[in-house]
This record gives C-alpha cells, sequence and structure tokens, in this order.
C-alpha cells in the first residue's frame, strides 16, 4: 500500500484534471490508479428545471425505453463553504426511474457563466449508494445531461446516461421545456 498526496499549485486553473499515478519498480510498472483532481473555485450556483425527451438507449436497464424526464436541481456555495450545497431531483417516468440527490461533492461554473458541472451521490428509487454527475448551460438553447451511476470497485455500472444514446449531448441535451439559470459568483 503506498499513500500519495497532491497537492494542487496556487494559480491553477480551474477545471478538471484526469491522469494517471503509476508506480514503478526493477523497471516495470507495479501498478497504477486513475486519479480526477477538481479545481474548483468556493463560488458560483446553478439552478435548473424542466424536462428533456429521454432518448433510446440511455437508461440501461431498458435500453428501447424513451419519454419525458423531469428534472430539477439546486447546486451553490454558501460563504466560507467549499462543498456546494443543494439539492437534485430527476424522475424517468416511463422507466420508474427516480433519482434524488443527498450530498453534493463539488460544482465548477466557467468564468462566464455559461456552463456548470456538478457531481454528488444519491438515492434511485429510495435505494443509496449511487453517485450522479450533472452538464448544465444557460444558452441558447439550454442543455441538461445527467449520468446516474453505481460504483462497484473500479466499475461504474452506469443506470442512466441521457449522451450514451446520442454522442451530440456530451456536454448537454436541449430542453423540451424548463430553464437553467448559472452565476459565476463574480
Amino acid at each position: 500500500t503506498i499513500d500519495l498526496t497532491f497537492q494542487v499549485p496556487a494559480g491553477t486553473i480551474p477545471g478538471i484534471y484526469d491522469f494517471q499515478a503509476c508506480a514503478f519498480g526493477d523497471g516495470v510498472i507495479l501498478a497504477c490508479q486513475d486519479v480526477r483532481i477538481v479545481v474548483a473555485p468556493p463560488e458560483g450556483s446553478v439552478t435548473g428545471g424542466g424536462w428533456i425527451l429521454s432518448p433510446e438507449g440511455a437508461y440501461m436497464p431498458d435500453l428501447s425505453a424513451t419519454g419525458k424526464a423531469t428534472f430539477g436541481f439546486v447546486s451553490k456555495y454558501k460563504k466560507g463553504k467549499t462543498i456546494p450545497d443543494g439539492s437534485t431531483e430527476f424522475q424517468f417516468h416511463a422507466a420508474g426511474l427516480n433519482f434524488h440527490s443527498n450530498t453534493y461533492d463539488w460544482l465548477i461554473v466557467n468564468q462566464d457563466g455559461a456552463n456548470a458541472q456538478f457531481k454528488g451521490s444519491g438515492t434511485v428509487n429510495g435505494e443509496a449508494g449511487y453517485k450522479f454527475m450533472i452538464w448544465a448551460s444557460d444558452g441558447d438553447p439550454d442543455t441538461f445531461r445527467i449520468k446516474v451511476w453505481e460504483e462497484i470497485g473500479d466499475y461504474e455500472n452506469i443506470v442512466y446516461d441521457n449522451s450514451l444514446a446520442n454522442p451530440t449531448f456530451e456536454n448537454g441535451q436541449p430542453l423540451g421545456k424548463g430553464n437553467i439559470v448559472i452565476h459565476s459568483g463574480k
């Protein structure tokens, strides 16, 4: 077992940094671990509500499921806090999927206030142990993407991701109706 500590240099631009840390010995790789560091200023907020037309292929237990999916969320940094606060709900009615957040890990709002991304944990149909990430944009049109998964060791068992069905939705799918509002905090 090796414990590693990564220190982010002062002035690092906010963003998500993915890399691999590997241990070498006797000229061979002994082990590697994927690492994600999120650098986010503790400021900003995003709120949204509305619906999307969930595409076929988004809900892993039934790839043929399609129909209206509703959502509502608030994610914001309270003064002096480094972990965002808020709540998220996502319901895909045709599949009987009901996701509720219970904690947030981080929130990133880009400097021009047009895009936000946040991650946390929650429940699926009342069962704990799920993770989620949301990508939201306040543009023309507003867009929304949600990924819900269960971590099993190093494996992500994806339950729902509307970008899996359509790669053009990687950063969000246009809303059927609703509104997303992002504040950069500046």
